[in-house]
C-alpha cells in the first residue's frame, strides 16, 4: 500500500479548526477556518481540551491563530 503524505492544508475541510504542536508536544498555535476569525467561534471542544492539556485559557491567554 502506497502512503500518500498531505499537506495541513489539504487535510482540512471548510469548518475545520486544528492545533499546531511542536514536536515536542507545546502548543504553537491554532489554525482557524475562514469567517471564525474570532476567538468566541472556537468550539467548547477545542477550548476544554486547550484548558484541559495544556493549561490555557482562551479568553486570556495569549495565543498565535493562523
Amino acid at each position: 500500500m502506497t502512503k500518500k503524505k498531505l499537506s495541513f492544508e489539504d487535510s482540512l475541510e471548510d469548518t475545520d479548526f486544528g492545533l499546531i504542536i511542536s514536536s515536542k508536544g507545546e502548543l504553537k498555535g491554532m489554525y482557524m477556518p475562514d469567517g471564525a476569525e474570532e476567538v468566541d467561534y472556537v468550539p467548547e471542544e477545542i477550548v476544554q481540551i486547550l484548558y484541559q492539556v495544556y493549561g490555557m485559557d482562551i479568553d486570556t491567554d495569549s495565543a498565535t491563530i493562523h
